[in-house]
């Protein structure tokens, strides 16, 4: 497999509704399969928590969402969205990035596009200053998670259910 090369652009509005409309329902099959709500309950609790994703709140709070593809104008390959250092870091991660989401389109998964997307990403937060990224993933999730690891990532903190990961960035 040839190393792929991903181009991250800013969603626009139509793309945007579209990611978090497809984020409520895999967030609620991820809650579901993790066992941390029940799965008639899954796409309700989804919604709650992702209300500010939804209500389009969160661009203005420093989110960021880019669609990638492999070369500009092309089909989608993938989804990302970067989010501020969430408050649980504590002090001192004024340069610490969280990656919300990275969704590989399903019918582009196994081709390389998780790794390109990663190298995207992490380029593209070098650029803006940052020194780490930090990301939750689910336990389930053992193809995230071996990505993940093999891209450089590595366990910070393991819950129940989920464990956090953090790659510190380097030029």
């Amino acid at each position: 497999m040839s190393a792929r090369i991903v181009h991250l652009a800013p969603c626009d509005d139509s793309e945007y509704a579209d990611f978090a409309s497809r984020q409520v329902v895999e967030y609620a099959s991820q809650l579901a399969r993790a066992g941390e709500v029940p799965s008639e309950r899954s796409f309700a609790v989804a919604q709650e928590r992702l209300e500010g994703l939804c209500a389009d709140r969160l661009r203005s709070l420093g989110h960021e969402f880019f669609a990638a593809r492999s070369v500009p104008g092309a089909a989608r390959v993938g989804w990302v969205w970067l989010s501020p250092p969430p408050p649980f870091l504590g002090p001192g991660h004024e340069r610490t990035r969280w990656l919300s989401q990275l969704t590989v389109e399903e019918l582009q998964r196994g081709q390389g596009w998780g790794h390109a997307i990663l190298d995207a990403v992490e380029q593209y937060e070098l650029t803006r200053g940052s020194q780490a990224i930090w990301l939750r993933v689910f336990d389930w999730n053992t193809i995230a998670r071996r990505l993940y690891q093999s891209h450089g990532y590595e366990l910070a903190r393991q819950f129940t259910v989920e464990a956090h990961f953090c790659k510190p960035l380097r030029r």
